[in-house]
């Protein structure tokens, strides 16, 4: 999640510049050329290539509108994702409670020890920890498997390892553990059933993190803001050299920064989970689930948060 640009705006000019030197390349290409042969045939006597401004105008209005309707789409399915993991907060910490409060021997009449309860404890919110670290995977779909190694034994490793979706499989062990448990008697009918219905809002959540992460975007916005973005900058300065001059070339390369701007920006918020500046930070999110939990089990080791990384020309960001 990117949480500033750098506080010197010379870096922030230049690394905004830096980060699009391809289009404003271009684009100062296309506004020198349709410049430069304006210019000319007025000087040669020739009839230069020219647009009208209305025609010119009218598709920008229709390129704003595109932009407008995909950048809304794409930040509702950020916000959506902010949400989402809003709520693994939230519900992780009540799972932590529960698993901590509502489990004893007192059930058993003595039968299961104490040291077998708070043993069971510590394996669950453990594996949860796992599971977290497993969803990031799930969603990045990369295969470090180092944070997850740390929480779960070694054995349910090797048996994750074999299965396509990894979280899900990890809250079905969470379940049958909870079973277990019943049965055993260190908690009872009722604390049972609150514990399975908050495995069932870890379903519901890492399903609609996977519902956004593998809903594709319409090919068709894409592809057709896109075309109409190119038009609308190619077109501008053979309009704008009519009415300005010289002075069309810094104009239509502003005006085109802009447009472009706004369509990069849809582009990178559409997709929340990939781990850049502007995305949901769910590792940082992550590790304040992480330390939370192990406080709540009185682990010795905590691990530190994660602190805002600096990327190049002072951006300061959360992953």
């Amino acid at each position: 999640m990117l949480i500033k640009y750098s506080d010197n705006p010379f870096k922030q000019i230049f690394g905004i510049a830096f980060y699009n030197r391809k289009n404003i390349f271009l684009f100062t290409i296309i506004s020198i050329g349709a410049t430069v042969q304006y210019k000319f045939g007025e000087i040669f006597t020739f009839d230069p290539f020219t647009l009208p401004v209305v025609p010119v105008t009218i598709l920008g209005g229709a390129l704003a509108i595109f932009l407008g309707f995909r950048n809304n789409s794409a930040y509702d399915r950020w916000w959506e994702a902010r949400k989402v993991w809003g709520g693994i907060v939230n519900a992780s910490r009540t799972f932590g409670v529960m698993i901590c409060t509502f489990s004893s021997g007192h059930f058993s009449k003595g039968k299961v020890k104490d040291k077998k309860v708070e043993a069971w404890r510590i394996e669950l919110i453990k594996r949860h920890i796992g599971w977290l670290y497993a969803l990031i995977m799930h969603l990045r779909k990369h295969n470090h498997w180092d944070e997850l190694e740390k929480y779960i034994e070694e054995d349910e490793i090797e048996e994750l390892k074999k299965l396509h979706n990894k979280p899900t499989q990890i809250l079905h062990k969470q379940g049958k553990r909870l079973q277990e448990a019943y049965e055993e008697k260190i908690i009872e009918d009722f604390r049972h059933m609150e514990l399975a219905n908050v495995i069932k809002e870890f379903y519901d959540l890492q399903g609609k993190a996977e519902r956004i992460k593998g809903t594709i975007f319409p090919y068709y916005y894409n592809y057709f803001t896109g075309v109409f973005l190119w038009l609308f900058v190619i077109c501008l300065p053979f309009a704008l050299t009519t009415e300005m001059g010289w002075g069309a070339i810094p104009m239509s390369i502003a005006i085109s920064f802009v447009f472009t701007i706004l369509e990069k920006s849809g582009a990178v918020t559409e997709d929340p989970f990939e781990g850049r500046a502007a995305d949901t930070p769910i590792s940082t999110i992550t590790r304040n689930i992480e330390i939370d939990l192990l406080e709540m089990i009185d682990e010795e080791v905590i691990p530190a948060s994660i602190e805002p990384k600096t990327g190049r020309f002072g951006v300061k960001y959360l992953d």
